[in-house]
């Protein structure tokens, strides 16, 4: 992957861009053929995909590991359910597997992961500008892989002890992306800023995708444990790879070449500070919009990915095995649909030269349009399975779309707090945690998922509707604070 070379840098640099002193001293070293941004890049994008396969590889596997895995809300028919749900034979499965927990003790054990996350998520920005990016996220990815590697462990002591263990990994896992913004913001050029972002983080529906895709002939095949076993083991094989080709500063990196320092050389003014100007920041109700955008995008992810599979097999008469292909399809659809609007939005930017905060806007009024007409549409398709199933496809194709507008607010504002901003974006995750309560009220009290899928639309519209309005991506004057040295630095 690299040769050695003769890389002698001359005092100024090149091409105009004024180089700091410490690319200018002549030396002689190895370099990587390959750009190492793009390395770091792909290795965030597996990062993702792993932070996402440890976290959703027990929502299949828990099937095999209990003797009775029927919710209750697979009990209810809803009063406009269509013929094929009402005359379905496809039952839901049930496991035969080591564990009789019961439908509660279930829930608990799911749910435990999300409260940790959200909490550490909050702050998990800060704690990355101030320990390392590079190794916050390091120390989230190896832990995670040794606590997927107890996850049998856990199970056969008690259905506590594992919730606990989750309620960890979801306390490891929060700083995981937070921290992934902080190094994108310093690496990624400001013309490819959304395009690297989102290739990034599409490993978040690669992650779904195999984690839905493969568990179950993982289970088939080789037993329920290697669900854990196999993504522990990947996510410590991940880390050493991580640790050697990243660096918190580009400028640190002993592996780049003369040019893309040259490339990254702007990036180098985007420092952790020390404090955070928070009376600044608080009014700066700009941002504001961005995290009611977030609580939106989680709304419809919850609406699509968790109540989708109860719509689609109680409400419309899915089977099971077409549940399946619905949503693994549609979050293949969101992989590759996250790579398009990313570079859309870069081309927006360079090849029309629209300003970033119009081609900002841009692309969330495209994910608007999809996501509220996909949900409209869901509702005025009744029983049309097939319908139904391409409409939530292009639901969830729109959602993706975020990784190219809102998602960015923190490292167009102050790229120098991305990992605080981006963690204040997790606030929003709040709407992932009143979407089911809200819709199941909204179903028991109707008879139907047809009103739940109206307001998760509606409340889309509204959050996006107010973020074209109020988007900014200028630098704020409080970007520029005391600075933090980078832990590159002290090596």
């Amino acid at each position: 992957m690299c040769r050695g070379w003769r890389d002698q840098v001359e005092d100024g640099g090149g091409g105009g861009v004024a180089v700091p002193e410490v690319l200018t001293q002549p030396r002689e070293r190895w370099v990587c053929w390959v750009p190492i941004r793009y390395v770091v890049v792909v290795l965030g994008l597996l990062g993702c995909m792993l932070d996402y396969l440890m976290r959703f590889g027990l929502s299949v596997a828990i099937i095999a590991m209990t003797n009775s895995t029927r919710p209750a809300s697979q009990n209810f028919t809803p009063d406009h359910a269509c013929p094929a749900a009402i005359n379905g034979s496809d039952s839901y499965p049930v496991g035969a597997g080591d564990f009789a927990w019961t439908v509660k003790e279930q829930g608990i054990i799911l749910g435990t992961f999300f409260w940790g996350y959200f909490f550490t998520k909050t702050i998990g920005g800060r704690i990355s500008e101030l320990m390392g990016a590079r190794e916050t996220m390091a120390v989230s990815i190896m832990v995670s892989g040794v606590l997927c590697l107890l996850t049998p462990t856990m199970a056969a002591i008690h259905p506590l002890a594992l919730a606990t263990l989750r309620f960890a990994m979801g306390i490891m896992q929060g700083p995981a992306f937070p921290s992934l913004y902080c190094v994108l913001a310093r690496w990624a050029p400001p013309e490819k800023l959304a395009t690297m972002t989102t290739i990034a983080f599409s490993g978040m529906s690669l992650g779904s995708v195999i984690a839905m895709g493969s568990s179950q002939w993982v289970v088939n095949h080789l037993g329920w444990q290697w669900v854990f076993w196999g993504a522990g083991i990947l996510g410590l094989l991940w880390t050493p790879f991580w640790i050697y080709f990243v660096r918190n500063s580009p400028c640190s990196h002993p592996l780049m070449s003369r040019h893309e320092q040259e490339l990254l050389a702007p990036n180098l003014a985007i420092k952790p500070k020390r404090n955070v100007p928070w009376s600044r920041l608080l009014r700066c109700w700009r941002f504001y919009p961005a995290i009611l955008a977030e609580f939106a995008s989680s709304w419809v992810a919850n609406q699509t990915t968790n109540q989708g599979p109860s719509f689609l097999k109680a409400q419309v008469g899915f089977s099971m095995e077409e549940v399946s292909f619905v949503l693994t399809v549609g979050q293949t659809c969101c992989w590759v649909t996250a790579f398009t609007f990313g570079l859309l939005s870069d081309w927006l930017v360079q090849g029309i030269h629209l300003t970033k905060v119009n081609a900002r806007r841009v692309i969330h009024l495209i994910a608007m349009v999809m996501v509220v007409v996909g949900l409209g549409s869901v509702v005025l398709a009744g029983c049309h399975k097939w319908v139904v199933s391409a409409m939530m496809m292009v639901t969830m194709m729109g959602s993706s779309a975020t990784l190219s507008s809102f998602t960015l607010t923190p490292m167009d504002i102050a790229p120098n707090y991305a990992g605080t901003l981006s963690g204040m974006l997790g606030i929003g995750n709040i709407g992932g945690f009143l979407a089911p309560i809200i819709a199941a009220e909204i179903v028991t009290q109707t008879g139907g998922w047809e009103a739940s899928m109206l307001v998760c639309g509606a409340v889309y519209f509204l959050a996006g509707v107010l973020f074209l309005v109020t988007v900014t991506a200028e630098v704020q004057e409080w970007n520029d604070y005391e600075e933090l040295p980078d832990s590159d630095d002290v090596e």
